[in-house]
């Protein structure tokens, strides 16, 4: 039998490889294995509407880079006053958008168009050629789900209902709302947890390899109206056991209606909102908004957090005047002229 020579093997090798190559080409894995927390950057401004919502010549979807596997998107607020946020995490094999905002029209509200760059730019940076797209909206509220069907023609989509029954059948939620779910992306697991209460189909979301944890409409800055007091009490208990056993650097909502003065929201509609408060929250207002919920107890009642107003039997438009309220600290000081 003829030996082979090192330097043939060695050709021979490389042009197999490269015959392989071209056949099969070998896509680069994202490690999402950490001990610490991605990194991310929050220091930049939300667009904030305008007097004149006809006249805004902003974007009508702000994209941010949190870090290169995690986008933030915002409406323009004066699209709609609901200026609802979502989020479009990558993983390996998936990617999920959670939520699609307040508006159908794509004329108004190109959401899909936007979500689709941001997609070819994060293929072409990570060397893939494709992913399927999951769209999920994190709870029934209108400013989550309006334009859902712009993704219903899109290849490799998958869209899932804000229905109890698709949560259970595609999420993986056999016993809702006691226990939770996880959501792989490819390398990049996601915990789900149930979170009824203000609206009775929604989950939050806990991203071990950003700790960031994606609250949607269950803890916001802004009014948090109770529909369903003792759900919503578990709810907060479930968000508090993760907290135990998981760091979490942010809670990141689904909306904004706090100003950046403590304790003092916009009124309802407002397309112009100058000195917004931050987006993020501290992971120590789970404790304390839990700590409201037990003060409230039931009652008819308003309580005033410097970042967030939890109300319960009244309705989102109701303003705290003759009510108790849970008292920031800033408040507490006599105020004279």
């Amino acid at each position: 039998m003829k030996s082979i020579s090192m330097p043939r093997l060695l050709r021979y090798l490389s042009s197999l490889a490269l015959l392989l190559g071209a056949t099969a080409p070998l896509q680069a894995q994202i490690d999402f294995q950490r001990d610490d927390a991605a990194p991310g950057n929050l220091r930049f401004a939300w667009i904030n509407g305008s007097l004149s919502a006809k006249a805004n010549t902003d974007v009508r979807v702000q994209v941010h880079r949190y870090n290169e596997h995690t986008y933030i998107l915002r409406q323009n607020p004066a699209v709609h006053w609901e200026a609802p946020f979502m989020y479009l995490l990558f993983g390996n094999d998936r990617a999920v958008l959670l939520d699609a905002g307040a508006t159908a029209e794509t004329e108004y509200f190109p959401l899909a168009e936007v979500v689709e760059a941001v997609i070819t730019r994060w293929l072409s940076a990570n060397g893939k050629d494709s992913l399927q797209l999951l769209v999920v909206p994190t709870g029934d509220d209108y400013s989550q789900t309006q334009a859902l069907e712009q993704f219903a023609d899109r290849p490799n989509t998958q869209i899932i209902e804000p229905t109890l029954s698709s949560r259970r059948s595609m999420l993986g939620f056999e016993n809702w709302p006691e226990e939770n779910s996880t959501l792989d992306l490819g390398g990049r697991m996601l915990t789900l947890v149930p979170t009824p209460g203000l609206n009775k189909n929604a989950f939050s979301v806990y991203d071990p390899w950003s700790d960031l944890l994606l609250t949607g409409n269950t803890l916001y800055a802004g009014r948090l109206v109770i529909r369903e007091f003792e759900a919503y009490r578990a709810s907060l208990r479930r968000l508090l056991e993760l907290k135990a056993a998981q760091p979490i650097a942010w809670v990141m909502g689904g909306r904004i209606e706090m100003t950046a003065h403590p304790g003092m929201d916009y009124r309802l509609r407002a397309n112009y909102r100058p000195l917004e408060h931050a987006l993020q929250l501290p992971a120590a207002s789970l404790q304390e908004a839990y700590q409201i919920v037990q003060l409230i107890n039931a009652r008819e009642d308003i309580r005033i957090h410097d970042d967030f107003i939890v109300m319960h039997g009244v309705g989102r438009g109701a303003r705290d005047y003759g009510w108790p309220v849970f008292i920031p600290e800033q408040f507490r000081e006599v105020r004279v002229r």
